[in-house]
């Protein structure tokens, strides 16, 4: 039997009936496991040399969590093993569009896309990889699965992580997990009561909220190091909802008195600096600020008129409008609105909002055509963060049951996914793409 023959019985089929070499009902079975799905998504599949089993599954696995792709049914890791060269000519009636390679290399793996319309290879490039896949060593995995995302033109996401506040018991902290819900770590030190995270631009620093010694303090940690400080502001008070500027430089917040809470900015690659860019005076609140992907405009939180809505300013404080549209309750009173967070690519808002139901729900707001879609329908859903892809969205949600957890949904597709958590989780941010230190 040829390697490409071997393949084919492999991929799908037991070790017994691989021994039969049935090679036309593997065929079948590929093209039932692509085509059974959408067909607007192209078929692929990942496949890898021996000894990267491992690598294989997390690759195929980011890549569905993608949800740009039709993948064949799951399988064991060694039914996805070659044991040769690769034959493009055996899948060529398969329906896939896209097979992956991954071959071992000196250092790390050689990664190639063949373009089954023509059966050859599209690209190809070897990369630095840990295939132990333990720990951070697995981002050097994730990173792979994006260069295949990015081969096919799409962003991939696969590279990039999620800060949240998790309580367990009398332990309060922020955690970070890997994408696919992998390498749960530690950020914050034991002690303190969380909230709001937010990952700087380089991915290299998250900033949080913490309540010691009576008051909420924005602390910056650098997770390279370990290290952290207290991040300025314009009084005493607290601070909380901190959010980064798109170079990093400097970070807009709220900071609160009794006389109300105002969002203000600060220079943070000085650590100085605070000013103030709103403040409605007594018992109005602004919260939740959010920067506009070029940096010049500011989405946020305010109840001056009674109830919270979404308003936007300058980045200088000036030019304050309402955002997004109210929507309102038979009686006519305002709903509620929360959590604004600006899409990526600058074209949505996602924001979560009290219906008239009495749940709660995610929607998007679109900036160019005004159009509001609720994206969620179940369970109480709270603080959405985009994914850099400006198509996933990370949330919290009961909708499994009375803790909280955190989910992603594709806004495309509708499709959701948990990552699933200890503890109750709060506050997900998602973080940019991260490059090869953090």
């Amino acid at each position: 039997m040829s390697a490409g023959r071997g393949f084919i019985a492999a991929l799908l089929l037991s070790a017994a009936v691989l021994r039969l070499g049935a090679q036309d009902s593997t065929i079948k079975a590929i093209q039932l496991g692509v085509r059974g799905a959408s067909s607007a998504q192209p078929g692929l599949v990942v496949l890898a040399g021996p000894g990267l089993d491992s690598v294989r599954t997390i690759v195929q696995r980011d890549l569905e969590n993608s949800n740009r792709f039709t993948m064949p049914p799951h399988g064991a890791d060694s039914a996805f093993t070659l044991r040769g060269p690769f034959n493009p000519g055996a899948l060529k009636n398969s329906g896939l569009t896209w097979v992956v390679e991954l071959e071992p290399a000196v250092g790390g793996v050689d990664v190639k896309l063949y373009d089954m319309a023509t059966g050859t290879i599209r690209q190809q490039m070897t990369r630095p990889l840990d295939a132990s896949g333990v720990g951070d060593s697995r981002m050097t995995i994730h990173r792979v699965s994006d260069l295949v995302a990015g081969w096919t033109g799409n962003i991939g996401i696969a590279a990039t992580r999620v800060a949240f506040k998790l309580k367990e018991g009398k332990d309060d902290a922020i955690w970070r997990i890997d994408s696919d819900g992998a390498n749960l770590a530690r950020v914050s030190r034991p002690g303190g009561i969380t909230a709001t995270p937010a990952w700087s631009p380089d991915g290299g620093s998250i900033a949080f909220t913490e309540y010691r010694d009576g008051r909420w303090t924005l602390f910056l940690e650098r997770l390279g190091s370990g290290t952290r400080a207290a991040m300025p502001s314009s009084s005493a008070g607290d601070s909380y909802g901190a959010n980064f500027a798109p170079d990093g430089k400097t970070v807009v917040y709220s900071h609160g008195l009794e006389a109300g809470s105002g969002i203000e900015s600060a220079d943070i690659s000085r650590m100085c600096c605070a000013h103030v860019l709103t403040h409605d005076g007594r018992f109005a609140d602004n919260v939740s600020p959010t920067y506009s992907p070029d940096g010049h405009r500011i989405a946020y939180v305010s109840n001056r008129t009674g109830t919270p809505e979404i308003y936007v300013i300058d980045d200088d404080g000036t030019g304050r409008a309402q955002l997004v549209p109210s929507d309102f309750e038979p009686g006519g009173r305002a709903l509620p609105t929360y959590s604004p967070a600006w899409s990526p690519d600058g074209a949505t808002i996602v924001f979560d909002r009290d219906t008239p139901s009495g749940g709660r729900h995610l929607f998007t707001w679109s900036v160019g055509s005004g159009q509001v879609i609720q994206l969620t329908s179940s369970g109480r859903n709270d603080d959405p963060s985009w994914a850099p892809d400006s198509r996933h969205v990370v949330f919290k949600s009961n909708r499994a049951g009375a803790r909280e957890q955190l989910w992603i949904l594709d806004v495309v597709s509708g499709a959701v996914r948990q990552l699933a958590t200890s503890g109750g989780a709060q506050y997900p941010a998602w973080s940019h793409i991260l490059g090869t230190n953090p």
